[in-house]
């Protein structure tokens, strides 16, 4: 079922009615277009499951919409990936998450389907460990420069520069294997 940004559903009864203020129904419009796939594919990097990404999505947007008025607007991207980040590990953490059972078959994520392109690449970083793929993720994909993901992960930053360096080592090696 899609549901409109202006559907009260969409909400639940927890937020207030966003049809009083224009402004606020704007910025979380503007917010939601603008930065929806930059969480989505954040969140896909992370739970690798088109699902579970989904689902951080949605929760994203709606911690969003709750703390709306407090993000000032040139932090919302940072704000958004961090909350991003913070919901994957909380929902890794769950009891639930750790007793289901997964498919390790990791060719069965389709890359063009969720990112518009088909990329081998793709394959080979998402077989990376979780400290690795993550940083490479927001380096290369998002753009952030090493200080910004040190601030979002709230990790040193020359442990950051540290899981880039040996994230590229094991893609070279995949490469050098010509599994690429």
């Amino acid at each position: 079922m899609d549901y409109a940004i202006s559907d009260n559903r969409f909400f639940g009864g927890e937020a207030k009615n966003m049809s009083s203020d224009i402004a606020a129904q704007q910025k979380f419009r503007g917010s939601f277009e603008a930065f929806k796939g930059t969480v989505y594919a954040a969140a896909f990097s992370c739970m690798k499951n088109q699902a579970d990404a989904n689902d951080v999505l949605q929760e994203v947007f709606l911690k969003f919409y709750q703390h709306m008025e407090e993000i000032d607007d040139s932090a919302i991207r940072s704000w958004l990936l961090t909350v991003t980040y913070n919901t994957c590990k909380t929902i890794k953490k769950s009891g639930w998450f750790s007793r289901t059972f997964f498919s390790d078959d990791i060719d069965e994520i389709s890359y063009e389907e969720n990112f518009g392109e088909e990329s081998d690449l793709f394959i080979h970083v998402m077989r990376l460990p979780d400290k690795e793929r993550i940083p490479l993720h927001l380096f290369y994909y998002e753009g952030c420069s090493v200080a910004e993901i040190s601030k979002l992960l709230k990790i040193n930053e020359s442990t950051i520069r540290v899981r880039i360096m040996r994230g590229r080592e094991h893609l070279k090696a995949f490469l050098k294997e010509g599994s690429i």
